[in-house]
C-alpha cells in the first residue's frame, strides 16, 4: 500500500511538472511578437499616409489642407486600431491568467489532499511502531 501511495504521489508530481511547463509556454507566447496581420495593417496605413503626403505635398494633386486632414484621419485610424489590438491582447492575457488561477487552485486542493494522506500514513506508521514495541 505504501508503494502504491508513493507511485501515485510521483505520478502526480510528474503531471504537475508537465502542467507547469505547458503553462510556462502559454504565458511566454502572450506578450510575443507581432503577427503578420499586424505588420500588414501597419505597413498599409503608413504607406497610405506617405502616399497621401507625397501626392498632396510634392505632386500637388490635392490641396495641402485636404492632404493634412486625410493624413490625420489615417493616423487616428491607426491609433484606434492599435487600441483595439491592445484591448484584445489584454483580454487574452486576463483569460489565460484566470485559467492559470483556476488550475493553481485545483492543484492546491490536490496538494492538500496529498498532505492529508501523507499525515495519515505517518500516523499509521507511528502507531504500528508503538504497537510493535509493546
Amino acid at each position: 500500500m505504501k508503494e502504491k501511495e508513493e507511485k501515485s504521489l510521483l505520478e502526480e508530481l510528474k503531471e504537475f511538472e508537465k502542467e507547469k511547463d505547458r503553462i510556462r509556454q502559454i504565458v511566454g507566447k502572450i506578450g510575443g511578437k507581432n503577427n503578420t496581420q499586424v505588420k500588414r495593417v501597419n505597413s498599409l496605413l503608413i504607406g497610405m499616409i506617405i502616399a497621401l503626403l507625397f501626392m498632396g505635398g510634392v505632386l500637388r494633386k490635392m490641396s495641402l489642407e485636404l492632404t493634412m486632414y486625410l493624413a490625420i484621419l489615417l493616423g487616428i485610424t491607426k491609433i484606434i486600431w492599435m487600441l483595439y489590438e491592445t484591448k484584445k491582447s489584454n483580454h487574452f492575457q486576463f483569460w489565460i491568467l484566470n485559467s492559470i488561477e483556476v488550475r493553481i487552485n485545483e492543484m492546491a486542493n490536490k496538494i492538500n489532499k496529498i498532505e492529508k494522506k501523507i499525515n495519515e500514513l505517518e500516523k499509521e506508521k507511528t502507531e504500528e511502531k508503538e504497537t510493535a514495541e509493546k
